[in-house]
């Protein structure tokens, strides 16, 4: 025949305390995995528009006979490009934005190419 061992006292306090201290410091480390990916995404997020800010200056630049150097803002980036002669109908086009995070740091994504141009 077998004996069946039961045990009805439940949980000890010491195993209560210690299964809430491990939560706990499961939930800070989610957390802190959390703001680490919100920081990527906000990151991200910069890079992409600026990017797409820039393609569209060069794009512009593009159309133009004879490009110049310039500076505008784009809401939050701020976009300047350089333009030298690269060679005869060869212009040499760096493109910079800068933004800043909101944790106020400055980033910046910068753009170099040759481009065609009709003038001399």
């Amino acid at each position: 025949m077998r004996k069946q061992i039961s045990n009805d006292q439940g949980f000890t306090l010491l195993e209560v305390l210690t299964s809430m201290f491990i939560m706990s410091f499961s939930m800070l480390l989610l957390l802190h995995l959390a703001m680490v990916a919100l920081d990527g995404n906000t990151w991200a997020s910069g890079t992409t528009s600026s990017t797409q800010l820039l393609q569209e200056k060069l794009e512009e630049l593009r159309s133009f006979d004879d490009p110049e150097s310039g500076a505008d803002t784009v809401g939050q980036v701020y976009r300047d490009w350089t333009v030298t002669t690269a060679g005869s109908h060869l212009r040499q086009v760096a493109l910079t934005a800068t933004w800043y995070s909101p944790d106020s740091l400055a980033h910046s994504n910068t753009i170099t190419t040759l481009i065609k141009t009709d003038s001399l």
